[in-house]
């Protein structure tokens, strides 16, 4: 986006096409140059709030261009639907509906701003904001069918690749989570006693208390089977988790107590591991908690054999 306004806003200032203060148009060309050199640097260790800082420097740089080249008139109106297009192919990835409003509003806002003081300004604001309308719905329908997409047709949670990807995601914007590994127990069993309708409706039934038990910004991603994976706030995920299996599940069948077995693992920006041993380490977490309580049950049982 930044790139992209630089240029064509150079390349109409220096053919003459607008009529803009050269002196104003460098010292924006220079502020744009130092913020991407500002972001480079930054990305390394940025969090979210980069992405924060990203909206606020392109919302005032859109502003300031489209009041020094003519305010309601100015030919530079497309940048701004540009960046609302630019902003839903990123959304688009994760068929995130969330963040439609604030693009909306913000585009709404950059028109306001950037036309204030032209008398044509009334008139101005309600063509564009029908053209921001358009783009809201337009916008909605393409995430909502992209969401469902990225969804596990069974379970309804994020199916493992575009899980993977979201999770991959949330490494580079090196946000802290805890990840958890989740393996149902006794799966096959549900399946041989009750069949596999039954199946479902546990895998189903399991799925919306794993959501249920997290935020809406966090993860859940059916990885595989009876297998799940859990990202969520640092600390807390465990007590989250352990909550999910205090209930039996309703069935077609009647209820049907289920156990997990779960590995967690935090993940901290600057520990420097991937996601390909991140996944590892949360696996290996699992395995070693459900070998952990199968000693413990066997211990249990020969004390009481010697008990009695």
């Amino acid at each position: 986006m930044r790139l992209i306004l630089g240029l064509a806003t150079g390349a109409l200032v220096i053919s003459g096409a607008v009529n803009i203060n050269l002196s104003a148009y460098f010292l924006l060309l220079i502020a744009n140059l130092m913020y991407g050199i500002f972001v480079w640097l930054a990305s390394k260790n940025a969090d979210v709030w980069l992405d924060w800082l990203n909206l606020i420097f392109d919302t005032a740089m859109t502003i300031a261009v489209l009041q020094m080249s003519g305010r309601a008139s100015s030919p530079f109106v497309f940048l701004v639907y540009f960046w609302l297009f630019a902003m839903l192919l990123v959304n688009a990835r994760y068929g995130d509906l969330r963040a439609l409003p604030l693009l909306s509003g913000v585009g709404l806002l950059v028109f306001a701003l950037g036309a204030w003081g032209d008398q044509n300004l009334p008139a101005y604001l309600a063509v564009n904001a029908i053209g921001v309308g358009m783009f809201a719905f337009t916008a909605q329908t393409l995430l909502r069918e992209r969401r469902l997409g990225r969804l596990d047709p069974l379970t309804r949670v994020l199916h493992r690749g575009a899980g993977i990807e979201r999770l991959a995601e949330k490494i580079r914007r090196r946000e802290a989570f805890d990840l958890a590994f989740v393996d149902l127990k006794g799966f096959k069993q549900i399946n041989d006693s009750f069949g596999h309708v039954v199946g479902d409706e546990v895998l189903r039934s399991l799925a919306k208390r794993l959501a249920a038990s997290v935020r809406a910004r966090d993860l859940v991603i059916r990885y595989g089977g009876d297998e799940f994976l859990v990202v969520g706030p640092v600390h807390t995920l465990k007590n989250r988790l352990q909550r999910v299996f205090m209930q039996p599940l309703a069935t077609s069948k009647g209820l049907v107590r289920i156990e997990g077995d779960i590995g967690i693992v935090t993940w901290l920006p600057g520990r420097g591991m991937d996601l390909n041993s991140l996944l590892a380490m949360a696996d290996a977490e699992m395995y070693r908690m459900k070998y952990t309580i199968i000693r413990e049950d066997r211990k249990r049982a020969g004390g009481d054999m010697v008990h009695r």
